[in-house]
């Protein structure tokens, strides 16, 4: 029964989250809504979390005062799927310039082989 009550609220939590509502204005209240946000997405409860989420709100727009909490947990979404993104892009090239940068007599050998 205590399952079924925490997703009924889970899930009123996240369709309020669909609505604008204040962006924090204090350390207090920062604290409580990032892990309300952190909470009902599901983000590891962490400091890189939480340094997205208040770098998101300094890159807000200058009348950005009303926000919907939705909007960050995508914002973070999209920002962890970029890194990954980033970082398999960044394995790629290193194994593509580790392929092209054969020490001269492995480059003979491959050669004279094919």
């Amino acid at each position: 029964m205590n399952k079924i009550l925490n997703a009924i609220k889970l899930s009123l939590k996240k369709l309020r989250n669909f609505f604008p509502s204040p962006v924090p204005q204090g350390v207090t209240e920062f604290a409580e809504w990032s892990t309300d946000i952190i909470t009902v997405y599901g983000f590891p409860d962490n400091d890189s979390v939480r340094f997205a989420l208040a770098t998101m709100i300094l890159h807000s727009g200058p009348t950005a005062a009303y926000l919907s909490k939705r909007y960050f947990a995508l914002m973070v979404k999209a920002g962890a799927a970029k890194q990954v993104a980033s970082q398999v892009f960044q394995d790629i090239k290193q194994k593509q310039a580790a392929a092209t940068a054969l020490p001269p007599v492995a480059a003979n050998a491959q050669v004279q082989a094919d």
